[in-house]
């Protein structure tokens, strides 16, 4: 019985350190003799940031079949936590979760996993409590610090920044469901010039980096970043099939080359790169993708936008045992602005109205607890990467890191720029009266980004309205040209509504931009109620 039991010990120990040894992040399955090795879930890794309190953080992994797992969390090597559990036979999974923790460190997570007089373990080194922050979407998300403007002092200015971690998923896609991820670009890594400017389209994401950079700065405890982006995708490959068909999403359809040239199969992307990361205890979520939805799509972006925030949020409140949040704050940013086919004029205005679920705002009934980066002013016209890909990514992570301090962190401050919040025709004055919910600054006035639906015997065709007189808190609009029945009105309504940072109006103090609307004329408030106009 000892010889027996030693030779299954010394043939478990080197078929595991096999496993162990040969690295790398692809899935291991249980052979025939039934083990598995014995490791942390491929994310789980030295250098990292597990979600601070009140939440409790997510460790797991994989292991032989009903073997005990002890998982312990240690301070300068003493011991101030342990959790027991044992390995999911019909899975080869464990999973614990840890007490809540004070934002700090670092500490060590210990893992042993004992069968029989068998005994593995496995150790992450330097990882820190804070707040986790998933970074996802196409190419303006994937963009790297070595493409923005200024890019050699934004990689120079890390020292600082050293208890901000960061993560980039590899770009891979699964026809199914997978449990873990397959590979990464960068482990958990402290930022240095050279993991944050890899290279073009690469590792690691500005948004996201910049991003949690300005979170530090407001915080001032450790921030976990994770990007998981491609380049060139739909909403479609980042959905899951549940959400797909619930918008009634169909299978087929065109694929124009200029706008999409990444994966765009259903799920692809979910299956991937965002479900092996469901386990995880997340503090939110930012998101850029938009782009090849513009004549993809683009009717059913309303339903496919808000019901992949819902998805997202109930399948990683369920993957998390409910740590994190059923409604985590979950941030966007609504596109910029870019040149392309004039056939296609009308598809970017209404994709950045989509992406509020036709509100022209946010958080709205819909999109409960998410906040919008508003980057209509943000153009660039010499950007070496395409217009499509504007270099100041600076502003674009500013804007984020304002609603999210808004929206997750509960600061009073401004987010969003100034909407409508009554619109009055004067017909026998030939003005339409402007009324914001917040003060307006109007930089410049511009006789053609305001623009009225004019109609009559069910013809309607949109005139400029030119700014007329201002105030601080409304404007007047001058609708002459109108000599019929004027119905809707709207806001920036084009590819290219100004040049770089020269919109016409903005908030006085924060310099954040109206964002566009649309609104009926017989409503008295499109900030509310502008789903009608359609």
């Amino acid at each position: 019985m000892i010889a027996s039991e030693f030779v299954l010990g010394l043939v478990l120990r080197l078929f595991l350190q096999a496993h162990v040894s040969a690295g790398g992040f692809g899935l291991f399955s249980s052979d025939k003799v039934g083990y598995v090795g014995f490791r942390f879930a491929s994310y789980i890794d030295d250098y990292m940031v597990l979600q601070r309190e009140p939440a409790g953080a997510v460790i797991w992994g994989y292991g032989a079949p009903r073997a005990t797992v002890t998982v312990t969390l240690c301070r300068d090597q003493e011991p101030i936590m342990k959790k027991v559990t044992s390995v999911k036979a019909d899975s080869n999974t464990w999973t614990v979760v840890l007490d809540p923790m004070k934002p700090g460190g670092p500490y060590e997570v210990m893992a042993q996993q004992t069968l029989g007089r068998i005994n593995f373990t496995q150790r992450v080194h330097d990882v820190l409590f804070g707040d986790v922050w998933l970074c996802s979407g196409q190419s303006n998300m994937k963009m790297t610090v070595s493409q923005v403007f200024n890019a050699t002092a934004e990689l120079s200015d890390t020292a600082a920044y050293q208890s901000v971690r960061i993560l980039s998923v590899s770009s891979t896609q699964a026809q199914q469901e997978l449990e873990d991820l397959a590979k990464v670009d960068l482990r958990w890594s402290k930022p240095t010039s050279k993991n944050l400017g890899h290279g073009n389209f690469t590792y690691m994401s500005a948004v996201c980096w910049l991003f949690g950079r300005f979170l530090y700065d407001a915080l001032r405890y450790p921030v976990g970043l994770l990007s998981s982006s491609w380049n060139g995708t739909p909403i479609e490959a980042w959905s899951s099939r549940r959400s797909l068909e619930a918008c009634g999403v169909p299978r087929s359809g065109s694929m124009p080359s200029d706008l999409q040239f990444g994966p765009s199969a259903h799920s692809v992307l979910w299956n991937a790169m965002i479900h092996p990361l469901r386990n995880m205890t997340l503090k939110g979520v930012i998101w850029y993708q938009g782009e090849s939805n513009v004549n993809f799509n683009r009717d059913l972006y309303n339903c496919t936008f808000p019901l992949l925030i819902d998805d997202w949020r109930q399948t990683f409140h369920d993957g998390s045992q409910g740590q994190t949040e059923r409604f985590f704050p979950f941030g966007f940013v609504q596109l910029s602005s870019y040149l392309f086919d004039e056939a296609l004029d009308d598809g970017l205005p209404q994709i950045r109205w989509h992406q509020t679920a036709d509100f022209g705002y946010v958080p709205n009934q819909r999109m409960p607890n998410t906040f919008m980066a508003a980057s209509v002013d943000l153009c660039d016209r010499n950007s070496p990467f395409g217009s499509i890909h504007p270099r100041d990514k600076q502003t674009v992570a500013y804007r984020l890191h304002l609603g999210a301090r808004a929206l997750a962190y509960g600061e009073k401050l401004i987010f969003q720029g100034p909407l409508p919040q009554k619109i009055e025709l004067l017909a026998d004055k030939g003005l339409l009266n402007l009324t914001y919910s917040q003060p307006i600054k109007v930089q410049r006035r511009d006789d053609k980004i305001f623009e009225v639906s004019c109609c009559s015997d069910h013809q309607c065709k949109w005139l400029p309205a030119p700014m007329d007189t201002f105030s601080t808190q409304s404007l007047a609009l001058n609708i002459t040209s109108c000599q019929d029945t004027p119905a809707a009105l709207r806001y920036a309504w084009t590819p290219w509504p100004c040049e770089y940072k020269q919109c016409a109006l903005y908030h006085p103090t924060s310099t954040l931009p109206a964002p566009p609307f649309l609104a009926l004329i017989t409503s008295p408030s499109p900030g509310y109620h502008s789903r009608t106009a359609k």
